[in-house]
């Protein structure tokens, strides 16, 4: 397997080399504008590295979401899984906890979200997106230590221009129709107004009794932009947004199961049950109601850009909000007897202030500053309920499969309540200089004060709702947590930090056409407050320290890179070589049973190399590829919660699960593989005088990756390659297009995520369940201009 990894890379590499070297054309690539260093500048100008797509190749590749596009990216992982949507640059994220700040900071339009949970919605009219990787503190602040997502959606536009685009999906059974109208009122006054809607049946079976399949999805976004140029030297834009993205049923599957969960399986949910990893085996068996994840958000943004003489003053206000509400099947069978619903509410209001200097001068600069507050509600419920359904408290207790685990002869409903309430206010300065130190060398330095206050209110409590104690088969299942079984657990708590952070950056111009570029940067992402916290104490004494709380990770890296420009502007090379060492690591572990631990564990090392290539063969056809080898490791991380088989190997020795440790320094991050790469064509001629022939094809792969941070050897993706292709008519003048897309056209079983079932305590060790991806897809699409 490393020697065909190696070699993969190598031909990926090759074949950049190879495109390089063919003979000139007429044709050039368009330039690719980024806005990565708060300026408009061209991609080959800007010295970090990023991975871009446009609006235009994201429609053209059908791509819906971020989890959708960053599959084209090597070193990006954007995936749903456990406390939400995870994020991930070069190894880096955020672990499973609500609590947890984001490594990868998400900004549109200009406008930081806070929360992972802003990235699940769908694409809607979008003109850019931009992935800037490593640290990105000095201009985008807190919480960007692994990178950010910025994207940018498209703004009025001053002739009239509309559309109306629809889309059918096979296998999910999806439908999606967007229509947009934009243009001007006045001379000086434009807007834009879009809409969408999309919903699919999902495509993993349930075969429970009255089950449905999941995960169906019911989405509907709405955003209205004006813009207004109130004078030549004054602009104004105002955004409104809506988006509800409802989530009915998981794309989880059972991929190895227990005896003991086996036999529940068949019993209470389909006979036929068998656990597996398979496109024809998507009978889950789980619960036939209760799954699903609704969210509901609503953006205002005002942007004002005033030219004063050669400088620019820009304002960026923005409030955001959303709620989700949602319930899990905790127990991951068809029994409806361990459930978790959650509410959350958030609140953001930012204010940001740029002034920019001309550029072309011996000095250049860009000084700013940052406030935002926002509050957080959290309401958790974890049920036990056995008095709505009696014939399965009985089955469950009379069951001779259960009999060798000495169940508790009584139980009683139950109810694990968790309020989670907390008030942030950030506040940031910042300034940026470039020295043109010559005609071809320039430096640039950076620096970012900035200030965290937390306040946060928690109560929580284990109890039964019968109100009788003790619960012999509480304690069974919670195990160390039912110590506090009927006790009201409340803490007050507040928190600050400040921090200084900073960038330095020497760009060498050594032609015309090749830029080369060392960049230092470091970051921090924010410590703060378990929202979970499981164990149901702030002092645990197995561990020996507060569990209710994590301090700040930082993180210091360094970057070596080249932007090339081939051929006139036929091709674009870019490649990079980086390093990043992270401090005080913020993991969230499972303990196998019921609980989450957090903490500041771990310190990681990050090493990789990046390259990609676009080249224009002919005035018809474009290649691209993309390869990065990565090695990410934990540097030192002794005390790491055991996997599963660590666990039973303790058990069988001492009878016990409790203070199981096991030491991972040296090991590999998850979401991290070693080596990643895409090939790419599109070709676009016309074969009529009216009918233009679009063709798109493109090959992603990537090598094994561990999904759990306790590296289980039962949650790892092996190597995978998918196929997507494009087919497309259309009028040549661009009047009407339809095209036909299809993905993972090989029908390869991947997931991007898992875990191991909790309860081990009720019989369900060494069960496990994997978040999958869609099977083999098609959809047909049709856009008329007007």
């Amino acid at each position: 397997m490393q020697h065909f990894n190696r070699t993969a890379l190598a031909l990926s590499i090759a074949a950049v080399s190879a495109v390089a070297s063919m003979p000139a054309s007429s044709q050039a690539l368009e330039e690719v504008v980024v806005t990565a260093t708060k300026r408009v500048e061209g991609l080959q100008d800007v010295p970090i590295a990023i991975s871009v797509m446009s609006g235009e190749a994201i429609e053209e590749r059908g791509l819906s979401s971020l989890e959708d596009l960053t599959v084209y990216m090597p070193n990006i992982h954007v995936a749903e899984g456990g406390a939400g949507t995870q994020l991930f640059i070069r190894g880096i994220g955020s672990g499973i906890n609500y609590g947890f700040e984001q490594s990868v900071g998400t900004f549109i339009d200009g406008v930081y979200y806070g929360r992972g949970r802003s990235a699940r919605g769908k694409f809607l009219d979008i003109e850019r997106v931009e992935v800037l990787k490593g640290p990105q503190s000095t201009l985008f602040g807190k919480n960007t230590i692994a990178g950010a997502i910025n994207i940018t959606t498209a703004r009025p536009t001053d002739e009239f221009e509309s559309f109306l685009e629809v889309g059918y999906r096979t296998e999910l059974d999806g439908f999606g129709i967007t229509g947009m109208v934009s243009g001007p009122f006045t001379d000086n006054l434009r807007g834009r107004l879009v809409a969408k809607k999309y919903d699919d049946d999902g495509y993993v079976e349930n075969k429970a009794k009255g089950g449905e399949d999941g995960p169906q999805q019911d989405n509907l976004s709405v955003r209205g932009v004006l813009e207004w140029d109130a004078t030549q030297d004054l602009n104004f834009l105002l955004k409104v947004e809506h988006n509800t993205n409802d989530v009915d049923g998981r794309q989880q599957v059972i991929s190895l199961a227990s005896p003991t969960a086996t036999a529940l399986y068949q019993g209470f949910g389909d006979p036929g049950f068998r656990a597996g990893f398979d496109y024809e085996q998507y009978d889950l068996g789980f619960e036939e109601t209760g799954l699903f994840d609704d969210t509901e958000s609503n953006v205002a943004q005002l942007t004002v850009e005033w030219a004063l003489g050669e400088h620019t003053l820009r304002s960026i206000t923005a409030y955001t909000e959303y709620e989700f509400t949602n319930e899990l099947d905790t127990d991951y069978s068809p029994l409806r007897f361990l459930n978790r619903g959650r509410t959350e509410e958030h609140e953001q209001f930012s204010q940001e202030l740029l002034w920019s200097s001309p550029t072309g001068g011996f000095v250049e600069f860009l000084a700013g500053a940052y406030y935002q507050t926002e509050e957080l509600s959290n309401d958790r419920h974890t049920f036990v309920v056995f008095s709505n359904v009696p014939p399965i408290e009985s089955q469950i207790f009379s069951n001779p499969v259960l009999a060798p685990l000495n169940l508790p002869s009584t139980s009683i409903d139950g109810d694990g309540k968790n309020q989670f309430s907390q008030d942030t206010d950030s506040w940031s300065v910042f300034t940026e200089f470039t020295w043109n130190l010559t005609d071809t060398l320039r430096l640039t330095t950076g620096i970012r004060y900035s200030e965290d206050d937390k306040d946060v209110e928690k109560v929580g409590t284990l109890d039964n709702l019968s109100g009788l104690l003790p619960d012999p088969f509480f304690a069974f299942l919670w195990g160390p947590a039912a110590l506090n079984l009927g006790t009201e657990h409340a803490y007050e708590k507040s928190r600050s930090e400040d921090h200084t952070t900073g960038n330095v950056n020497l760009q060498w111009d050594a032609t015309d056409d090749i830029m080369l570029y060392a960049n230092w940067a470091n970051g921090y992402k924010a410590g703060g407050f378990d929202e979970d916290n499981s164990l149901g104490r702030e002092f645990d004494e197995t561990l020996g320290r507060d569990v209710s709380t994590y301090e700040d990770e930082e993180v210091d890296s360094w970057e070596v890179g080249a932007k090339i420009i081939l051929m006139e502007g036929r091709g674009r090379l870019n490649m990079a070589y980086f390093q990043s060492d992270y401090e005080d690591v913020q993991v969230s572990t499972f303990d196998g049973n019921a609980a989450f631990v957090v903490g500041n564990a771990a310190e990681t090392e990050v090493e990789g190399f990046e390259a990609d290539i676009e080249f224009a063969v002919s005035d018809a056809l474009v290649l691209n590829a993309a390869a990065a080898w990565l090695d990410a490791n934990y540097k030192s991380f002794k005390d790491a919660a055991c996997n599963e088989d660590q666990f039973l190997e303790q058990i069988a020795e001492t009878g016990s699960r409790a203070g199981c440790t096991q030491d991972l320094s040296g090991k590999p991050l998850q979401f991290a593989p070693e080596y990643t790469f895409n090939l790419g064509a599109r070709y676009d001629t016309a074969i009529t005088d009216s009918l233009d022939l679009g063709l798109g094809l493109d090959y992603l792969w990537s090598d094994e990756v561990v999904v759990a941070n306790d590296l289980d050897e039962h949650l790892i993706q092996d190597s995978y390659g998918k196929w997507n292709a494009r087919v497309s008519l259309a009028s040549s003048d661009g009047t009407w297009m339809v095209a036909l897309i299809g993905k993972n056209l090989g029908d390869e079983k991947t997931f991007t995520w898992g875990n191991d079932v909790p309860l081990a305590n009720f019989g369900f060790s060494k069960t496990y369940f994997r978040h999958i991806d869609p099977p083999q897809t098609f959809e047909l699409m049709a856009r008329y201009n007007f």
